[in-house]
């Protein structure tokens, strides 16, 4: 009998730490946007910009093909297979990044894609340079970001992260967000943009995958406020040019 309780006990104490465990699941991967430029290197040269200014501007995330996130995975927004996906929900953008591209000189507009415009399959920049032309958008601005985490050797990124269950574990969460600015009507990249952020903290403080969250999309709010940024320093340049 007292074998049989201690069995119970053990049996419940290890469903209990199995309840507590929980585990975030890393997001994807970014959407290689050397798949929107022309792999020929006469065919590049070929391409001329139209210098269309004043000039209406079409944004829009691109992220691998199939990519998901904790986020995404509770309220959806993403769009498209084939070589890469497009993200209409607004995770870490947000109106003020927008209205300091809408501010600039020589912009008459700023406007994003959504799901109506865009074909099922999306296998270059064409998909998106169609979509922007039939909002009348000159230009498009691509961007996607690349978010891996890393444990305390940092020798490769994480797929799954165990939350609450080491004090001594530090993770650091690392996004690049990178970006084109390209001619709707030629496919002429005008400019490219990239940016890195980081932060670390201990796994204890992240006690779910909210919290984890919470840091993806910190690191990429602040890695896609320093490309607006880099995209604003660089637009009078771009327009007198």
């Amino acid at each position: 009998m007292n074998r049989l309780f201690t069995l119970l006990v053990l049996g419940v104490a290890a469903l209990s730490l199995t309840g507590c465990a929980h585990n975030y699941i890393t997001p994807g991967s970014k959407a290689d946007l050397q798949a929107f430029a022309p792999a020929d290197i006469q065919e590049s040269f070929a391409i001329k910009p139209t210098h269309p200014f004043p000039a209406a501007i079409a944004v829009v995330r691109v992220q691998a093909a199939g990519y998901n996130n904790y986020h995404l995975n509770e309220r959806g927004g993403r769009h498209g297979s084939g070589r890469y996906s497009v993200i209409l929900t607004r995770e870490v953008e947000t109106d003020a990044h927008f209205a300091r591209i809408q501010a600039l000189p020589q912009v008459s507009g700023v406007t994003t894609l959504n799901r109506l415009l865009l074909p099922d399959r999306l296998e270059s920049d064409r998909e998106l340079r169609a979509a922007a032309a039939r909002l009348q958008a000159d230009l498009v601005f691509i961007y996607t970001f690349d978010t891996a985490f890393f444990g305390s050797d940092a020798s490769k990124p994480l797929s799954v992260i165990s939350l609450g269950l080491s004090p001594t574990r530090k993770i650091t969460a690392v996004t690049t967000a990178s970006a084109l600015l390209v001619d709707t009507r030629t496919g002429y990249i005008y400019a490219t943009y990239e940016a890195t952020e980081r932060e670390a903290a201990r796994s204890t403080s992240w006690g779910s995958r909210e919290a984890a969250d919470e840091v993806r999309r910190g690191t990429e709010a602040q890695a896609f406020d320093e490309i607006v940024g880099e995209f604003a320093a660089s637009w009078s340049r771009l327009t007198a040019r």
